[in-house]
């Protein structure tokens, strides 16, 4: 099952999706959490320490390729399988929830 919460700023999305996450971990399913938003939060709302969040680190854009597929149409593939994306690349949560960082915003650009 793949779940995606969107919508506008404020909303709760965040917490949503940390509570969501974590009561299907708590029902046995199997949980891999992914922030996009480009102020991380879903960290702490899921119960990792601030040492813990410290880890996280944003997915390379080298884990991903273009190349056709057996039609000749370009797609999006995974350059790892995802269990050693998220082993290399995510941070264990509470609940035995697996935490991924898409993106951060580390400083301001130009405007």
């Amino acid at each position: 099952m793949k779940i995606a919460i969107s919508g506008k700023g404020g909303s709760g999305k965040t917490t949503l999706s940390a509570t969501l996450a974590r009561l299907l971990s708590r029902q046995g399913s199997s949980v891999l959490a992914i922030d996009g938003d480009p102020n991380p939060n879903l960290g702490v709302a899921l119960g990792i320490s601030a040492l813990g969040l410290s880890g996280l680190q944003p997915l390379p854009r080298s884990i991903i390729e273009q190349r056709p597929d057996a039609d000749g149409v370009n797609q999006t593939f995974l350059t790892q399988p995802m269990k050693t994306i998220s082993s290399q690349y995510g941070v264990a949560a509470p609940d035995d929830i697996t935490l991924l960082l898409t993106t951060r915003v580390d400083h301001a650009g130009k405007g």
